[in-house]
């Protein structure tokens, strides 16, 4: 898989490290996301992998849990691995993979409470994703899909 480093590696200074996986799914020119409601804030669909589990088995809970759809099929993108202040504060190095997944065309009511899917135009997606590494996964999938090689489905 493809990997993108985002900021420097922090030297001499401790922080944190979360690994996540995340799923890109589009669909008539909108990007799958979730909304958390209570937070009130949109994210992408994914989230940490659990002790364990596989990139696979992650994508596969977190798309229940979050916007209640079943993942049919998935593709590498990339992965990030992005050295940041998270909250503005807290050094953080946040390894990200991205997968295209295809969907079930209904979604069920997502598992974890306080989440609902939205669908988001593809021109405005990249704008209202606050955290730097899904911003760089939008980016790679918008490159991929503006290529000569990619088919949206």
């Amino acid at each position: 898989m493809k990997k993108f480093i985002i900021g420097e590696k922090f030297v001499d200074k401790k922080f944190d490290f979360r690994e996540t996986c995340f799923g890109i799914c589009e669909r008539d020119g909108k990007i799958l996301l979730t909304k958390k409601i209570k937070k009130n804030e949109i994210a992408m669909v994914g989230g940490g992998i659990e002790k364990g589990e596989t990139h696979e088995e992650c994508l596969r809970r977190e798309f229940l849990e979050e916007s209640g759809y079943i993942i049919e099929h998935i593709e590498e993108l990339c992965s990030v691995d992005c050295y940041w202040l998270a909250g503005g504060k807290w050094p953080m190095e946040s390894l990200a993979n991205f997968y295209i997944v295809e969907l079930s065309m209904d979604a069920v009511k997502p598992t974890e409470e306080g989440n609902e899917p939205v669908w988001v135009s593809i021109e405005e997606v990249e704008n209202i994703l606050p955290l730097p590494y899904h911003k760089e996964g939008i980016r790679q999938y918008l490159l991929l899909r503006n290529s000569k090689i990619f088919k949206v489905k």
